[in-house]
């Protein structure tokens, strides 16, 4: 047996409701450490050719070796290992080559044999990032990068990440500035990272670039938190002040709602691009966030505004506190999904609420996005076949990571945002039960809370609930299993539970009005559709108008009413429709064209909230800053 194998420690996952595990750069553990760590050196200064150059040594003994690439990724919940995108792995042992055998059966698994005498492993292989979206993202642009280790390494085949070693290395093109989690020194123009478990150096990503800046969030704070910004050109670095004052606020609402940190520090890493891929990704002590190159400056589009605010939430629930399922001891270990309405749908729920309440959002767009939902989920077909729970798996189901024909009927990553509108009902019931003495802001900090620093507490969903019931009883089980399970697809009932009704408007709600300013058109309450600013169809709705008319995914329109496309001229041609004249649409799919002709006479559907008569009005409660005056870790 290799020594790598010899050093795997099983972790204690059997039958427990709840238990805490070692992870994090603040851990002890980390400086614990006593086995020779594995040394890793990137070289990521070819960003016009986006390629990243690995060597790694490693301590070997004798014997069968097998070296895992990883597979399964924390926060992706689904085996999204870039295996496809290494290229030129050469293996020697003690300056010699070494053959190699892929597994037949594990893509992922490399087979290597020791010979005797040999005690040191050399690898290097080149990652090759894509040149462009289609190849999947893109992460190195000729003025930053981002670094993600697990894309950039091997390690042996069963070893525990939690008690394997690695001093890393990066080295990036000259005069580049870098933004981590990891801490170490510099050296010319190669960061030295001190040394740490292989799962703390995986869940403690690098950005780098020629124009980086460093935003205070909490000036003074014992465990800081900081936001690290790149950007193509230095002048997208310069923030608004509201802008800044909003993520501050962001900050100090999280303390208001959880009472305590579960990091040493927290280091938001954002780059602003309109050409690096954006992404939202969580860690212990910090979050890969990417945005458009205006975000800064508070130039719209503002629909993902709540992007920092859910990975931020992610560092207690998610990361200090996950789903038994979400947990494994290393990274080519299938994840169960089964907890994702707590760990996505909770940290989503509470990411619309922070937005709010720190001024991400306004509050007037806060209830547009909750009308978008409620129209959504409403009215969604798919929900008459697939529940809720069921799209949990999604990120498995959907292996090539592809835009869905027909998404109304399949059904997508739901347990995000259905999940809004669940945990909304969660919240309103309790303040009803309660008479306004109980929230889930008063849960979430009771459950979410204490612990070394650190360290996963892992739970399971039984757990929760129990835990729930004893806040607060109210059946709580059966409550949840019939909005899970429910297959009848009843629409969710949360923005009634809060005391609000969805009703119809023909002027677009705020979040309508913002992604129409950014070229699209939104008529999936009216005519079934969405399209883009060529008049290309990007969604449609099952059994809508537009479905009827036999439309779908990617047909371009080329006229309306007789005239050249312009979204202007389409939804005329919808308003008019409300007094009985027809939608007539010139029509090309592929190298076909043709007419077709709605039968529509609904006139422009935009979704609003509205007060319902009830006498308690639990929403504007939930949306409402709450935030102290000293924040947690001052």
């Amino acid at each position: 047996m290799a020594r790598w194998q010899a050093w795997a420690v099983a972790a204690v996952v059997g039958g427990v409701m709840l238990g805490v595990l070692p992870a994090s750069p603040a851990n002890a553990s980390d400086q614990a450490v006593t086995l020779p760590p594995m040394q890793l050196t990137v070289t990521a200064d070819d960003v016009q050719r986006r390629i990243q150059q690995v060597q790694q040594v490693m301590a070997v003994s004798p014997g069968p070796l097998t070296l895992h690439y990883p597979q399964w990724i924390p926060g992706h919940h689904a085996p999204t290992g870039g295996i496809n995108q290494i290229a030129g792995l050469v293996v020697s042992a003690n300056g010699k080559p070494l053959p190699w055998r892929r597994d037949p059966l594990d893509m992922y698994a490399f087979q290597l044999d020791i010979p005797e005498g040999a005690s040191r492993l050399e690898i290097g292989f080149d990652y090759l990032s894509p040149t462009a979206s289609d190849q999947g993202r893109v992460a190195m642009t000729p003025n930053l990068l981002a670094i993600q280790w697990h894309r950039v390494l091997l390690y042996p085949k069963g070893a525990d990440t939690q008690q394997l070693p690695v001093a890393a290395t990066l080295c990036v093109p000259q005069g580049w500035l870098t933004a981590s989690a990891l801490r170490g020194t510099r050296r010319g123009d190669c960061q030295v990272y001190a040394p740490v478990s292989l799962m703390t150096l995986v869940d403690s990503p690098v950005y780098a670039g020629k124009h980086v800046a460093r935003l205070a969030l909490d000036a003074g704070s014992t465990q800081p938190v900081v936001l690290h910004a790149v950007a193509e050109q230095a002048a997208l670095l310069r923030p608004d002040a509201d802008v800044l004052a909003a993520h501050k606020a962001l900050v100090a609402e999280a303390d208001a709602l959880f009472g305590q940190r579960p990091f040493a520090h927290y280091d938001f890493l954002l780059a602003l691009s309109d050409v690096f891929s954006g992404i939202g990704l969580e860690h212990a002590q910090s979050s890969e966030n990417g945005m458009h190159e205006g975000y800064l400056q508070g130039i719209p589009p503002i629909a993902d505004n709540d992007l920092l605010a859910h990975e931020y939430v992610h560092a207690w629930i998610g990361k200090a506190w996950r789903p038994q399922g979400s947990f494994a001891p290393h990274y080519n270990a299938a994840f169960d999904n089964r907890g994702l309405w707590i760990y996505e749908g909770l940290t989503q729920y509470w990411a619309l609420v922070l937005s709010a309440r720190s001024g991400l959002w306004s509050h007037e767009q806060a209830l547009a996005r909750l009308a978008q939902l409620q129209a959504q989920f409403a009215g969604q077909s798919g929900r008459r076949w697939r529940d809720l729970a069921d799209t949990q798996y999604q990120g498995i189901v959907d292996f090539n990571d592809k835009p869905q024909a027909w998404a109304d009927w399949q059904r997508g990553f739901d347990f995000y945002d259905e999940a809004i509108l669940l945990w909304l009902a969660v919240d309103a019931r309790l303040r009803s039960l309660s008479g306004g003495q109980r929230d889930l802001d008063g849960f979430t900090g009771q459950f979410f809370r204490g612990g070394e620093q650190g360290s996963i507490r892992r739970f399971q969903a039984e757990a929760l609930l129990q835990a729930l019931e004893d806040y607060q009883p109210g059946h709580w089980q059966a409550w949840f299993d019939a909005r899970l399970h429910d297959p009848a697809g009843k629409a969710p009932d949360g923005v009634a539970l809060a005391g609000w009704e969805l009703v119809w408007s023909e002027q677009p709600n705020a979040m309508v009005r913002d992604d129409q300013a950014s070229g699209s058109t939104d008529l999936q309450h009216a005519l079934g559709l969405k399209l883009d600013g060529e008049g290309r169809i990007r969604w449609v709705g099952w059994q809508s108008a537009a479905f009827q008319a036999g439309l779908a995914r990617d047909v371009q329109v080329i006229a309306v009413n007789g005239l050249a496309w312009s979204r202007a001229r389409l939804i005329a041609a919808v308003s008019d429709a409300a007094n009985g004249t027809p939608v007539e649409l010139l029509v090309r799919q592929a190298d076909s064209f043709r007419s077709v002709r709605l039968d529509y006479r609904g006139g422009l559907r935009y979704p609003q909230l509205q007060r319902a008569r009830t006498p308690d009005d639990h929403l504007q409660a939930i949306l409402a800053p709450r935030r102290r005056d000293t924040a947690a870790g001052q």
